[in-house]
């Protein structure tokens, strides 16, 4: 017989006898009894008809929207109030921060929106920003004083008037298809 290098060598955790290592050393407790569940007493007899159910259940849901638009109205009724003025945060902070940069220039009588405006919003008053003034950038925007802008003149009015109308006719133009009856070829 061949003498194999395995002999003599314990089995896997050093136990000599082959089953000591199935064995648990765990003490075994029984499993914890589940409660006894209490008998459930039989149902009543039905004492109502379907319709008497459909009735409760259309009621009940009656109720609920009423409760849900009457929370809802009070809802929309609550306007939140701006901080300061009536105006939005953002729109005051930027009114103060106008107010700044052109007291910073050197201008008097600072109203913003009324008499700072950008250059869209003094075309659509009449007034163009006189040559050579230069607009103050406040935040995103080129604003100019009442004190840099001058009125249009009747002519320039007409030109602007024709200016906007050209875009207005393009658009309202008749379209012409490019299918079979109206293309030529």
């Amino acid at each position: 017989m061949a003498v194999s290098p395995l002999d003599g060598l314990l089995p896997i955790g050093g136990l000599a006898n082959p089953s000591e290592h199935r064995r648990c050393f765990m003490p075994r407790n029984k499993a914890p009894e589940a409660p006894a569940t209490p008998a459930i007493p039989a149902s009543p007899p039905v004492t109502f008809s379907l319709e008497d159910l459909q009735r409760l259940v259309a009621e009940g849901v009656a109720q609920a929207m009423a409760q849900q638009r009457a929370e809802f109205e009070a809802a929309m009724a609550v306007k939140p109030q701006p901080a300061s003025g009536g105006k939005p945060d953002i729109s005051a902070a930027n009114d103060l921060e106008c107010i700044r940069v052109f007291k910073r220039a050197g201008f008097k009588d600072l109203q913003p929106r009324l008499n700072i405006l950008t250059f869209r919003k003094w075309s659509e008053h009449g007034y163009r920003p006189r040559e050579g003034s230069k607009a103050l950038k406040v935040k995103n925007l080129r604003l100019w004083h009442v004190s840099q802008v001058r009125k249009l003149t009747a002519e320039e009015l007409q030109k602007l008037k024709e200016q906007s109308a050209v875009p207005v006719r393009r658009h309202n133009a008749k379209v012409i298809p490019i299918s079979g009856e109206a293309n030529p070829q």
